[in-house]
């Protein structure tokens, strides 16, 4: 054999056994790198359920049928999973509960956002006779911002919609967008309607929270204003609620309130009914998982 061919041989040797002695290295960082990767793709995902579980909540609460329950209790106790796999390092496993609770969520949204637009759209002409009527401008104001949330909440909708089945992520924002413009619209309805009727008992010179805080001076006006601004309004419009509703009609006003503002109108929320029980071993997926988790 030549000279030169056995220089090429030991040359093609010494290559393959320098890949050879690499490829465990490479193969090392191949494995840790997507590791990282899952654990990012897990950690965003879990954030953004406690987005989208916050405002679905209260709807489910306050509205939910039994059908809605059931779903966002599934979701929940996937949720829940998807924690504790991942407190596990098992970041994969917790990325897959992940998306299978936010494919449950947009189901519930859908539900909820229809549910909440009629809902808005029901409120809104029911007021529209007694809003022209008594020719109040404040009461005029809140129903051309009704109806504009209204549109916009239907755009949200059918934007996501429209976006790619399989983007979880970007459909729920867009639903949540829609949701909080929905509640906007509700919340215009009632305050439409405590206008019309201060309108007509003579009461719409009455001072709400933001004239209280422009008749105090100084010290005071600046400790209440600071004085959780929010619960001011928000029980202020309460008990105007109590004041002008119709009995008939005033626990459902009451909800609705309360809804507008994500409360429960009672007790504990349903996300924190499944938490406290947690009972993630009546998923079926999770005798899957059994052996690792325990």
């Amino acid at each position: 054999m030549k000279r030169s061919t056995l220089v090429l041989l030991s040359g093609l040797v010494s290559v393959i056994l320098l890949l050879a002695s690499e490829s465990p290295l490479r193969a090392q960082r191949t494995k840790s790198s997507s590791n990282a990767g899952e654990q990012v793709k897990a950690e965003k995902g879990l954030k953004d359920n406690r987005y989208y579980f916050y405002f679905i909540n209260t709807s489910v609460t306050n509205f939910g049928s039994d059908d809605d329950k059931k779903l966002f209790r599934e979701a929940i106790l996937r949720d829940i999973l998807s924690q504790m796999l991942y407190m596990r390092f098992q970041f994969r496993d917790s990325y897959i509960e992940i998306r299978k609770s936010q494919k449950l969520l947009i189901d519930i949204y859908r539900s909820t956002l229809m549910r909440d637009i009629e809902n808005a759209r029901v409120l809104l002409n029911g007021i529209v006779p007694s809003v022209f009527d008594s020719n109040d401008r404040g009461a005029l104001l809140y129903l051309r911002l009704g109806y504009r949330d209204l549109s916009v909440a239907k755009t949200y909708l059918g934007m996501g919609d429209n976006i790619k089945e399989k983007l979880y992520s970007m459909r729920l924002y867009k639903y949540v967008e829609a949701m909080k413009t929905a509640k906007h619209g509700s919340r215009y309805a009632v305050l439409g309607m405590i206008a019309v009727a201060e309108s007509k008992s003579s009461l719409s010179g009455s001072r709400g929270p933001m004239k209280i805080f422009e008749t105090a001076t100084g010290a005071l006006r600046d400790a209440l204003y600071e004085y959780d601004r929010r619960n001011l309004a928000f029980n202020t419009i309460k008990d105007k609620i109590l004041m002008h509703s119709p009995r008939e009609e005033r626990e459902k006003y009451l909800t609705i309130h309360y809804d507008s503002y994500f409360r429960p109108r009672t007790g504990k929320t349903f996300f924190d009914q499944v938490w406290e029980k947690s009972d993630v071993d009546s998923l079926e997926d999770y005798q899957d998982y059994k052996t690792s988790l325990d």
